[in-house]
């Protein structure tokens, strides 16, 4: 996996939507590939913002801008967990819950259709971090913040969405050394596009 600093300039750097899509750019080799990156914004301004990249591939451009894009440095790591390992973790997501949709809607096999709604009491995220990673990793301590909200409209639909960010802070014990770092890679939770998911490990 590769950890990469990217600076976002422009109008860009307000919408998290924008910065996923040029953050794809930085991955020009391969444009019909599977989105393998995550991301989250370290510092957010009205000119630019910070982001931390995690990817599988290499990104380009470390010489030079790529539209909104500018990568400021890059390195390969891999890591190296072990069966009760101490470690601190921070993790910007979207915690949520599905529900049947308020509007009645009906699927086309005649079913009630779902949607999801973001969680909000400090309890119900608790509960949702701890079981994102039971059996893989044992929450020691854990601070929430919630941030503010993001909308967003899809283009096949006429209403507004909206992902609630709430980052994730503490410590916690390596249960399952192989599935957390498939987790790492892959990533907590919906709203990935928007910034969420990136869970950073460190000692």
């Amino acid at each position: 996996m590769y950890l990469s600093k990217v600076m976002i300039s422009g109008a860009a750097c307000r919408n998290p939507y924008e910065i996923h899509r040029a953050l794809w750019k930085l991955f020009p080799t391969d444009a019909d590939a599977a989105r393998d990156f995550l991301f989250r914004v370290e510092r957010s301004g009205q000119r630019d913002s910070e982001i931390l990249m995690q990817s599988l591939r290499e990104p380009l451009g470390a010489d030079a801008p790529i539209n909104e894009a500018r990568l400021l440095g890059s390195k390969q790591y891999t890591l190296s967990l072990t069966q009760g390992q101490n470690l601190r973790f921070k993790l910007l997501a979207n915690p949520v819950k599905t529900i049947n949709d308020e509007g009645g809607r009906l699927t086309t096999k005649g079913e009630v259709k779902k949607c999801r709604v973001p969680l909000v009491r400090d309890e119900e995220l608790e509960v949702w971090l701890i079981r994102k990673l039971a059996g893989i990793a044992e929450i020691k301590t854990v601070e929430v913040e919630k941030r503010l909200p993001l909308n967003f409209r899809k283009a096949s639909e006429k209403r507004i969405g909206k992902v609630q960010p709430v980052c994730f802070q503490g410590t916690l014990a390596v249960t399952d050394p192989a599935s957390l770092e498939e987790l790492v890679q892959k990533g907590i939770g919906p709203g990935k596009a928007f910034g969420c998911g990136l869970l950073s490990l460190a000692k």
